[in-house]
């Protein structure tokens, strides 16, 4: 058993804001046997971010909408806004780490694979709440300078 001491800085040593992702990061890069593009990767990485983190309960657009918001909300990973257009639902995730800020720490090309990350786990929530397979989260367009990318759920 740890000591108090040491539990307490770990917790506080890695922001709450990434602790969940490096942590899908490292199980995903540690099961990884062949190479992987690095869109790829951070979907999957997602993938398994939204297994980890499952929603509360919700039987309508607007809850569903809600549970998401609430998990951006203790990460501090911006919020979310959902809406249903032509058998299409639209997703926009507003004030993403995938912005600017994660440009400045990771480098420019962080715009072409970050994003996936988040098409990673709106794509498995939805999966898990009965989009099934047949349906497919993708990105529309690039990120804005703050982080605002929009993904869409359709066949």
């Amino acid at each position: 058993m740890k000591p108090e001491k040491v539990d307490y800085r770990i917790q506080r040593q890695c922001s709450r804001q990434w602790r969940s992702l490096l942590a899908a990061l490292a199980q995903e890069c540690t099961t990884q046997t062949e190479p992987i593009e690095p869109r790829e990767l951070m979907r999957r990485i997602g993938m398994r971010f939204a297994t980890q983190t499952p929603l509360a309960p919700c039987e309508n657009l607007e809850q569903l909408q809600q549970a998401m918001r609430e998990v951006w909300k203790d990460m501090d990973w911006g919020r979310v806004d959902l809406e249903e257009q032509d058998r299409v639902l639209r997703i926009v995730h507003h004030d993403s780490n995938h912005g600017s800020l994660m440009s400045g720490a990771f480098g420019d090309a962080t715009a072409t694979w970050a994003p996936a990350c988040l098409e990673g786990v709106y794509q498995k929530w939805l999966a898990t709440l009965g989009a099934g397979d047949a349906l497919r989260v993708v990105q529309i367009g690039e990120p804005d300078e703050f982080g605002s990318i929009e993904y869409q759920l359709s066949l």
